[in-house]
């Protein structure tokens, strides 16, 4: 980096922490620290939302996702739109209507305090084990940017964020979030502008669409795993799923299993479900999620274009044949750099094979499927790189778990092409994105664990100062534990789907509690007690027998919670005295 770049990430980074903690005045008591005293505007309560949902992991791990995969990451925000509108429906008013700091308050008026308990308790469990996730992935531009180790990396960034967000309660997170999005948005509409510079001028955009469609990258809806035509299936799945189930995504999980997740994170994940209670009123808390729900899909879908013009980028320019930098550094040693020299011979050759064909397809006047011999060889060209280069990352690998390159494919990319100052754009976008999801995520831990154990089993009678006060204390914990699973969590395949599969374990029983609640009226304090529990079980069993993917989890997890609990509804009824 140069001194421009330093200059603005800099400046970036002071500018948020003085937001942040110059708010520490409006956050002098519970309502000002944890709903930030009901007075935040429906569109910024909104940005927050977006803001907390574009986090690094959608930076750095969506756009390797489409680089790798394509498009059809995104089929798993198809249920998200569906979702925001029934959380209008139902739990907006459900809110709302009560004096309540998190949604397990209204758990124990329905279910006893024992149940709202475990409801948050999963909460805390599930949201610190992502936010390891969430915190690990801007580390990995830290340490390419500054040169330091991982652990190094992990330490600032969880460190700056705690201590804004220790200080100023949800209204420093939401208003920093509120500039934090507009700095993402600006990073990525500049990243989509080079790409295009630099690609319009070789290829038409409708043939870059038609190369990466014969590539298997514009896949973005997938009805079942025969769909994808006469493309081999190598090309997008490698595990070459047997049915819908066993596929990470399609449109049925998507519209299903992306209904039951979303639902549940943004209606009972109290680190989304927190933002509808800031706002004034029921129309303010609606419109801010409606906001996101027809935001986010196409954002999204920007996100892995990126990802995809990427691809088409290496494959015009030439291909790196390693991104990560430990294989990077590995690849120095004598025997391994031996082992790669052949290797990278013949990945040079493929590379220069598919970049011919690329180049001749695009020539056809009718289009890559005119020539179907051509298609043909042009899709086996793609499938041989593909091939090589997992065979050099096995080699540069010290362990498995180092042969995954997901997460260094857009660093590598941002600090091999991009001019300065765009470039300390971009890296200031990384931490606004990763800034927005960790503060969000600590806020509320600490107010969970404030207001649901300690001021409900400790010290009932706590005073707001006290409880503020350990409030503080709380997010500084959280930000050390969560920091922690950052440093253990190091190296685990696409941050993007990391997030996703972690949540999905808990989600959908979250969900299914809100729902027995609403729905199953006779249900009772030990229904919703052992169905919470059975519907996580449910999950368990699943994950340990059937070869189904995450997504589905939450649709198994809330129905898992209504099957056990109504069971044990109709037993406590008929256990009643007359």
């Amino acid at each position: 980096m140069r001194l421009v770049d330093w200059i603005v990430f800099v400046a970036f980074l002071a500018w948020c922490v003085w937001d942040g903690v110059k708010r520490r005045g409006g956050a002098q008591n519970l309502e000002g620290y944890f709903a930030g005293g009901r007075k935040i505007p429906w569109w910024a309560a909104g940005l927050s939302i977006m803001a907390t949902q574009a986090s690094a992991i959608t930076i750095i791990g969506t756009t390797g996702q489409g680089h790798e995969q394509g498009l059809d990451f995104v089929q798993s925000y198809f249920g998200l739109p569906f979702a925001m509108i029934l959380l209008c429906i139902f739990l907006v008013p459900l809110y709302r209507s009560r004096a309540i700091l998190t949604p397990y308050e209204y758990l124990e008026e329905r279910f006893g305090p024992a149940t709202r308990s475990l409801a948050s308790l999963v909460f805390l469990g599930s949201r610190c084990l992502a936010l390891g996730v969430v915190i690990y992935a801007p580390s990995v531009a830290l340490s390419a940017m500054l040169g330091l180790t991982t652990w190094e990396s992990v330490l600032i960034i969880g460190g700056l964020t705690t201590l804004y967000t220790m200080l100023g309660g949800v209204s420093a997170v939401i208003w920093t979030d509120v500039k934090q999005m507009s700095v993402i948005i600006l990073g990525l509409l500049l990243i989509l502008g080079f790409l295009l510079a630099d690609l319009l001028p070789v290829f038409s955009l409708g043939q870059l669409f038609d190369l990466a469609g014969a590539a298997g990258k514009m896949n973005a809806l997938e009805i079942a795993p025969e769909s994808t035509e006469m493309l081999p299936r190598t090309l997008w799945d490698e595990a070459a799923p047997k049915s819908f189930w066993e596929e990470k995504y399609n449109l049925w999980a998507g519209l299903f299993g992306g209904l039951f997740l979303h639902l549940s994170y943004f209606g009972c994940d109290f680190s989304q479900a927190q933002r509808l209670l800031t706002s004034k009123d029921v129309r303010a808390s609606r419109l801010s999620l409606l906001m996101s729900a027809f935001a986010k899909v196409p954002m999204q879908v920007l996100v892995l274009l990126l990802g995809v013009l990427m691809w088409l980028f290496y494959a015009v320019h030439g291909q790196p044949m390693l991104y990560n930098p430990a294989q990077l550094e590995r690849a120095r040693e004598p025997a391994v750099a031996a082992q790669l020299s052949e290797i990278q011979g013949r990945f040079d050759g493929a590379t220069a094979v598919r970049r011919e064909l690329m180049t001749r397809l695009a020539a056809l006047p009718d289009g890559p499927r005119s020539d179907l011999q051509l298609l043909q060889q042009y899709q086996q060209s793609v499938i041989a790189v593909r091939e090589i280069r997992q065979e050099a990352r096995a080699t540069a690998a010290r362990e498995p778990k180092d042969r995954d390159d997901t997460n260094n494919i857009f660093i590598r990319f941002i600090f091999d092409n991009l001019p300065p100052l765009v470039l300390g754009l971009i890296i200031a976008a990384i931490f606004a994105a990763a800034m927005s999801s960790i503060d969000s995520t600590l806020n509320a831990l600490s107010g969970a664990t404030v207001v649901d154990f300690y001021r409900r089993w400790l010290r009932p009678r706590a005073s707001e100062e006290e409880s503020v006060r350990l409030g503080r204390w709380l997010t500084l914990f959280w930000g050390v534990v969560a920091t922690g699973m950052a440093l253990f969590l190091e190296g685990g395949g696409s941050v993007i789907e990391q997030i996703n599969k972690y949540g999905s374990f808990f989600y959908g029983s979250l969900l299914g509690i809100f729902a027995l609640a609403l729905f199953v009226r006779p249900a009772g304090g030990i229904a919703g007690f052992v169905g919470l529990l059975g519907g996580m079980a449910s999950v368990l069993v699943v994950h340990f027998t059937l070869r189904i993917e995450f997504l589905w989890y939450n649709v198994i997890g809330c129905f898992g919670v209504l099957v056990v609990g109504g069971l044990v509804a109709v037993f406590e009824r008929r256990a009643a005295p007359a």
